[in-house]
């Protein structure tokens, strides 16, 4: 018995020391990134931006290198909001959120790059309509972090 626990001791305290990291950490990733944005111009949901903008920040006018991409954005946003399915009365009983995100690049007055970056969730009804709404606004903040992430990936693959 007390050699198990000696074993298991110690191969914990191997473990913490041997330096592992996850691949995908948040400071791994953001070390490697290497551009700077100057300024973003947001067209569309407000809300959506206001996320956006906050999810960028970090980003915005960091350190600049002479190595660095220096970019300015141009995002226009819009959330759309469908019913997919009806019972027989016509009350709604599904809805799908979809969020479409148009990205334009700018580096030095010209265009480094252009794409749409595009994600939607589909969702039943709820009786409770605040907890709808709740759930609603869950949903897009999820959207708009996945999309960020893609945006902030798709911006550290310009070259």
């Amino acid at each position: 018995m007390n050699l198990k626990k000696i074993i298991t001791t110690l191969s914990f305290l191997l473990l913490l020391s041997c330096g592992y990291e996850p691949i995908y950490s948040e400071k791994k990733i953001n070390k490697n990134y290497n551009f700077s944005i100057n300024t973003i111009d947001f067209i569309g949901d407000n809300k959506v931006n206001r996320i956006l903008k906050n999810k960028l920040k970090k980003y915005l006018n960091k350190n600049k290198k002479s190595t660095e991409l220096n970019l300015n954005l141009k995002l226009n946003s819009g959330v759309e909001k469908t019913i997919t399915s009806k019972d027989k009365k016509g009350n709604p009983i599904g809805f799908s959120i979809n969020m479409i995100i148009n990205l334009a690049v700018f580096e030095n007055e010209i265009l480094k790059g252009k794409t749409n970056f595009e994600k939607s969730f589909e969702y039943n009804n709820k009786s409770n309509k605040f907890d709808l709404k709740q759930y609603e606004k869950n949903i897009k903040d999820n959207l708009i972090s996945e999309l960020s992430n893609k945006i902030i990936k798709y911006l550290h693959s310009l070259k």
